[in-house]
């Protein structure tokens, strides 16, 4: 890029070439003028050398140095130029064009990547003048330029916005969607990375449905019980396209079945049977996952699983998505979910015990840790440990009170969370015998038994645990304790034999539940009676999942064409039938993560009731 290519001539510069004739000093005024007719010609060199005999005129001083800059800008002496100008600033400070010579400079740093120094030139100019100039490099920069830019310059929230610009302009599958994400979290950036998908309508979409069915023949009937949930789900599929042909939607499922098995996935791609697929459900495990995914990155069709949180596919293939959330967005959004819950004490333990607990168990910290929150244990727990800690959390030792409470005031203390205090006769410490006073009445004592770990030290506990055990020991260690420590589990902990549905209301468990879907909805019940008149059975958690993903990826493609993702881009909630919905935006899997307890024995999604409590404030604001 040339200094003559890029230099537009601004209004100031407009100004200068017609009024800076000041009849003034005849030999002055005639060398202004020959260097000025020669800059108009372009004979850039012999009017440098001209106007620097004139930098020190008392009439034609400002303008002559400002020339021989501009002079030099058009030698391609950028460094040359900077240095006139910045003597222009410290020699002539009340010159009424210095606007014009920041501009210059703005100019000069950009043209030697000197980006820093660019903006803080920059931050002198008027708004619209910062703005042109701004993009006029910037936008010019090629995706790897500005790669180099933000390398050095990982602060600057423009040289980010220009670069998540430059990513999104390329190729759908190219773009580097985690560097995206990283630009648009870290700078707030609505960015929208589908718009470079073609709009695809059909009147008919086929979908192949790619799943280890494992159905080989009624001859072997306990393989299909023991697949019975990949039947389910297809079953959940079926009736959604049946009920999506009522609204006009034509979603045509055709399942191939993967058998666990890349050699036989192999074959199916091979044979050429996804080759009209408009999109695919699939697969479940990692050879048939990593087969189909480097065919639809290849042939530009978009994919969806629907039953993993695993989001390793996602990180090689831009058409690849997950209907649940990822773990570690579950982290995430239980994260910000407790920062909005647990304000009053922002103390926090964090437990975890296998090895992709601990990956979730990790992001939950970073996450918790922004919002400033402290992490006072972080530790991975067997059976053992967690012992320790029902042991650490509940251990009480007693503390003796002068004052005598009645009745009535020792009731009231007992309402505050982990305060009980009690009275008992006192005794001789070595005999054991009952002490009396002078009238032969027994005396009284009154103590407090206290914990080790104070009341309300700890926030709440956020723990990444499917044990049965661990989960009861954490339960059990908070009921013992009646003090207001919250704890946040994983939904499958409803299923425990240890713990009862009452115990957990009472404590106000919360629960990280990517699949809940509400059972009292007059949707489901509606969709029960379809199972049952038409399947003869009550609809299971798969049946819901098959249903709620053909109803919304029908939806999605009737409005939008073949790819659903234009429909997401912009980052906005979708409602659910059954479940809580989707959000994607530039991620590639769900948002959505319902975080729930239970009132009245049954769960409800605190979460939801956050964002309408959000909702509300922002439209108050």
């Amino acid at each position: 890029m040339t200094i003559k290519a890029l230099i537009v001539k601004p209004a100031y510069y407009l100004f200068f070439l017609l009024f800076t004739s000041i009849l003034l000093g005849q030999s002055a005024q005639g060398e202004y003028l020959e260097a000025k007719r020669q800059f108009g010609l372009g004979n850039y060199e012999e009017a440098r050398l001209s106007f620097s005999s004139l930098t020190d005129d008392k009439v034609f001083g400002e303008y002559a140095s400002f020339f021989y800059g501009l002079s030099s800008l058009r030698l391609n002496e950028v460094k040359v130029a900077e240095d006139m100008f910045r003597q222009i600033q410290s020699k002539y400070p009340d010159w009424d064009q210095q606007t014009e010579v920041a501009y210059w400079l703005t100019y000069s740093a950009f043209q030697q990547k000197k980006y820093w120094k660019a903006f803080k030139e920059a931050d002198s100019l008027p708004k619209e003048l910062r703005e042109q100039l701004i993009d006029r490099f910037l936008g010019a920069l090629s995706l790897g330029e500005l790669d180099s830019a933000y390398a050095l310059n990982p602060d600057n929230e423009i040289i980010g916005s220009y670069y998540a610009r430059a990513i999104i302009s390329q190729p759908y599958e190219d773009q580097d969607k985690v560097l995206l994400k990283e630009l648009a979290d870290k700078f707030k950036l609505d960015v929208r990375v589908n718009e470079s998908l073609p709009l695809i309508k059909k009147d008919e979409y086929a979908v192949a449905v790619v799943l280890p069915f494992m159905f080989d023949s009624l001859a072997t009937p306990q393989t299909v019980i023991r697949n019975s949930i990949i039947f389910d789900l297809y079953q959940g599929m079926q009736l959604a396209s049946r009920d999506l042909e009522e609204e006009d939607i034509r979603v045509n499922l055709f399942p191939f079945d993967s058998k666990k098995k890349r050699i036989v996935t192999d074959k199916i791609i091979e044979g050429g049977f996804l080759d009209e697929a408009d999109l695919i459900v699939g697969p479940l495990f990692t050879g048939p996952s990593q087969s189909v995914s480097e065919f639809a990155k290849s042939n530009k069709v978009t994919m969806i699983n629907p039953l993993s949180s695993n989001d390793a596919v996602t990180q090689t293939n831009s058409f690849a998505y997950l209907f649940r959330p990822s773990f570690l967005t579950q982290a995430r959004e239980a994260a910000n979910y407790a920062s909005s819950k647990f304000i009053d004490n922002k103390k926090v333990f964090i437990f975890y015990e296998t090895k992709r607990d601990s990956l979730i168990a990790k992001e939950y910290l970073d996450t918790i840790e922004e919002e400033g929150y402290f992490v006072v244990r972080f530790d991975r727990l067997n059976n053992e440990d967690a012992q320790q800690i029902q042991k650490d959390f509940t251990e009480q030792y007693e503390y003796r009170i002068d004052t005598i409470y009645s009745q009535v005031e020792m009731d009231s203390i007992a309402e505050i969370p982990g305060r009980i205090v009690r009275t008992r006769s006192l005794r001789n410490e070595s005999t054991g015998r009952i002490i009396r006073d002078e009238e032969g009445e027994e005396v009284i004592e009154t103590y407090e038994m206290k914990f080790s770990i104070q009341p309300d030290s700890i926030g709440h506990i956020f723990a990444a645990t499917s044990s049965n055990l661990l989960a009861n020991n954490l339960i059990s260690m908070i009921e013992v304790r009646t003090d207001s420590i919250g704890l946040i589990g994983y939904e499958n902990w409803l299923d425990f034999s240890l713990v009862s549905y009452d115990q957990l209301e009472r404590l106000q468990i919360n629960f990280l539940s990517p699949t809940f879907y509400d059972r009292t909805s007059n949707n489901y019940s509606r969709l029960a009676e379809d199972f049952v008149r038409e399947v003869g059975v009550m609809p299971n958690e798969y049946h819901i999942y098959g249903y709620e993903l053909t109803m919304q990826v029908g939806r999605l493609l009737s409005q939008y064409g073949v790819y659903p993702q234009r429909g997401w881009s912009n980052g906005d909630k979708i409602e659910g039938t059954l479940m809580e919905g989707l959000r994607y935006g530039i991620f590639q899997d769900n948002q959505v993560v319902p975080i729930t307890t239970l009132e009245d024995l049954e769960l409800i999604n605190q979460n939801t009731k956050q964002e309408v409590v959000e909702d509300d404030e922002n439209r108050d604001e």
